[in-house]
Formats: structure tokens, sequence, C-alpha cells
């Protein structure tokens, strides 16, 4: 931590897809001074809430549209499919970044 006396605002940032943590993550270091940090609750309930209804909207907005694309619907169904997904984990990034962030009690 800076300063025993200063306390953290603590923080992680998504800026990449490989920093996204498993669904049922336990806790994650600190951006800033590197410490044991989880989502409170009911911020991690928005999270899984957002993650998996979002997964489960986009594969039924993209299987139930029926676009014809160079013969079939495969395509245009995919393309939508990644477009939900994609705009999903953007929203999970503002989760991580404007989220309620705890420390985790040292055992």
């Amino acid at each position: 931590m800076k300063d025993n006396k200063e306390q953290c605002n603590h923080k992680y940032i998504i800026d990449y897809s490989f920093r996204k943590p498993s669904l049922f993550f336990h806790s994650l270091p600190c951006d800033i001074c590197k410490q044991s940090i989880n989502l409170s609750l009911p911020w991690r309930i928005i999270y899984w809430i957002v993650d998996i209804m979002g997964f489960v909207l986009a594969y039924i907005v993209s299987t139930s549209i029926h676009i014809k694309f160079l013969g079939n619907t495969f395509i245009a169904s995919i393309l939508i499919f990644v477009l939900l997904i994609w705009f999903v984990q953007l929203i999970i990034k503002l989760i991580f970044k404007y989220g309620k962030w705890v420390e985790v009690a040292k055992k």
C-alpha cells in the first residue's frame, strides 16, 4: 500500500480480454497496491447476471434472426452473436471499473 494512513482506492482495470477473470473468481490483485481485493456482493451479483444473461440472450437473438448472406444464415448469426458478446464485455469492463472493491481478509 502507498502509506498506512492513506487508503488505497482499489482498482482492477480490464484493458485486454485476457485480464478478464473467470465467472467465479475469488480474489484479484489491486492494480495500485497489489493487495488481494474482491467485488462487493451486490456488484458480484450484477457481474454474474450480466455475464450469464448476456451470453444466453446473445445466443437466443443470434439464432432467432434469419438474414440470408451468401445463401445461408450462419455467417450473419455468428456476426450478430460476436457483436452482442462484445457489447456484454464492454458492460463487464464498466462493472470492474466502477464497482465497489473490498479487501479480502487474510486467513
